[in-house]
């Protein structure tokens, strides 16, 4: 459930930054150089990243068009609470805002109660509707495919890379969760691009392992 009635349910901010940060990652490295010889432990894991990274990202988008939906036709479970003193209703999108708002006002428990039937009507329209476009099954997926997403990337920082280009893919990875955008001049990002431009030199890695461009 979220907090207002024009945004859409995401299971964490920082999970839909991740899916549309600026960074495309070094899916070539896994390709060009750790499959087949299967010489760094990294490459492998970090294509098995890169695969669940873009599933997942069509699943968000999957999330989002069925929850665009029901925000459009069902609208998000809220009601509207007539506050002494205010001169328009005040939201409420949880049962509690509904009881906070009205705590001190005396003789508002028949109000309270209308309203609380209001909303859980308005919640059961809204689960009604989920259910039959398949968003609860959409939720499971994601959430179940972010789990292993996030043990898979766990398990990278805790393996040695055994070439630049291990090291280059866990570096790409950093960049892609903490930049802004492929340009962001905020430090540490500039000096961890040229450290990663270092190694695409050094180890003669070609573009598509580096590339921080959407």
């Amino acid at each position: 459930m979220t907090d207002s009635d024009d945004t859409t349910t995401l299971p964490a901010l920082s999970r839909r930054d991740l899916l549309g940060g600026a960074t495309i990652l070094p899916i070539g490295a896994a390709d060009g150089q750790g499959r087949g010889a299967s010489s760094d432990p990294v490459l492998d894991l970090f294509h098995e990243w890169r695969v669940l990274h873009a599933e997942l990202d069509a699943w968000q988008e999957d999330w989002q068009k069925k929850e665009g939906v029901l925000l459009r036709t069902v609208g998000m479970p809220r009601v509207l609470v007539p506050v002494p003193g205010k001169v328009e209703p005040v939201s409420a999108c949880e049962p509690a805002e509904i009881d906070e708002l009205l705590e001190d006002l005396p003789g508002t428990e028949e109000l309270r109660q209308r309203l609380h039937r209001e909303f859980e009507a308005h919640r059961r329209r809204w689960e009604m509707a989920a259910g039959a476009i398949g968003l609860g099954q959409v939720e499971e997926r994601v959430d179940l495919a972010w789990d292993r997403w996030g043990a898979i990337t766990e398990t990278i920082w805790q393996t040695r890379a055994g070439s630049l280009a291990g090291a280059a893919a866990k570096l790409a990875m950093v960049l892609s969760a903490g930049q802004s955008r492929s340009d962001d001049d905020e430090l540490p990002w500039p000096p961890l691009r040229s450290v990663l431009a270092d190694l695409q030199r050094l180890g003669k890695l070609p573009d598509s392992v580096v590339s921080t461009s959407r």
